[in-house]
């Protein structure tokens, strides 16, 4: 039933998508070649390899290394652009970024997947992820945007309630695992939270930053938001392990808290930088009243 629940998820959050996206928006991707490059590097090499790394360091599972390699390795987080928009982010280059990830994460994913764990059952994993991510996420999104191109006015009209649905289904999902796993959920060590807090604040680091582009911040965002719904996906159809689903939902608690605090912070810092001096001291509660001199006074 679960394994059924999360394919619907990963078909409808892929139809959602499908129906805002246009030919011309993918068709815009080239203007901004060296921001995009960036993006798949960072994305398909520093964040699996960095999440490998850190499990390494940590008193963990192979199974909680499992889980925090899957979902490092799943870019293209659905929610990464809404998210992003909190703090100021470019929403077109955003999603451009998001369904860019996921396209090239249909081969990236296994591929990385099938590489990191090969010694402790990742042989073997690539071809049935690739059919997976292909049935379940490309054929979704290319068939909702033929439908837009076809009949563009019915596809804005399903667009608001297909995200809804999608929301909905990944919160029901979550909240399921969560109440299915709550007592391991509380048994991490304080230690592997701290780690994965540290970790996603430092993906996030230029929201934090008043002077970052949109574009900048984009990036972030939708880099730190890996995408749950494949993870679990393949969590439920590849490893029979609880410790993979356990990891993915704990780094998936973090992964959508933060970017929304760093994007509120970031946000408020912004306004502070580029408010008048006296705007600014009573947003942080200082006297701004003139300072008279006696000599001027006289």
């Amino acid at each position: 039933m679960q394994g059924l629940a999360l394919q619907l998820l990963v078909v409808v959050m892929m139809l959602a998508v499908g129906l805002e996206l246009t030919v011309t928006d993918l068709a815009a991707a080239p203007r901004r070649a060296g921001w995009f490059a960036a993006a798949i590097a960072i994305n398909l090499l520093i964040v699996p390899l960095g999440a490998w790394a850190l499990a390494e360091q940590l008193d963990i599972s192979s199974g909680w290394t499992a889980g925090m390699v899957l979902l490092a390795a799943a870019p293209g987080g659905p929610v990464g652009p809404v998210l992003g928009r909190l703090g100021g982010a470019d929403l077109g280059f955003s999603t451009g970024l998001m369904v860019l990830l996921g396209v090239v994460g249909l081969v990236s994913a296994p591929l990385t997947v099938s590489r990191a764990l090969g010694a402790s059952g990742g042989d073997g994993l690539f071809w049935p992820m690739f059919s997976s991510l292909l049935v379940f996420q490309i054929l979704p999104l290319v068939v909702a945007m033929v439908f837009r191109h076809l009949a563009p006015r019915a596809a804005r009209r399903l667009a608001h309630p297909a995200r809804l649905l999608s929301n909905v289904l990944l919160a029901a999902i979550v909240v399921g695992l969560a109440a299915g796993r709550g007592s391991a959920l509380i048994e991490v060590s304080p230690l592997v939270h701290a780690a994965l807090v540290g970790a996603m604040l430092l993906l996030l680091a230029p929201m934090f930053m008043p002077s970052a582009s949109p574009v900048l911040r984009g990036l972030a965002t939708v880099t730190a938001v890996r995408n749950i719904s494949v993870a679990l996906l393949l969590a439920a159809n590849f490893f029979d392990d609880t410790d993979v689903e356990v990891a993915i939902l704990v780094c998936a608690f973090w992964m959508l808290v933060l970017p929304v605090l760093a994007g509120l912070v970031g946000k408020r810092l912004a306004g502070l930088l580029h408010r008048p001096a006296g705007a600014a001291g009573k947003a942080l509660g200082e006297d701004v009243s003139p300072v008279v001199h006696l000599g001027d006074a006289a």
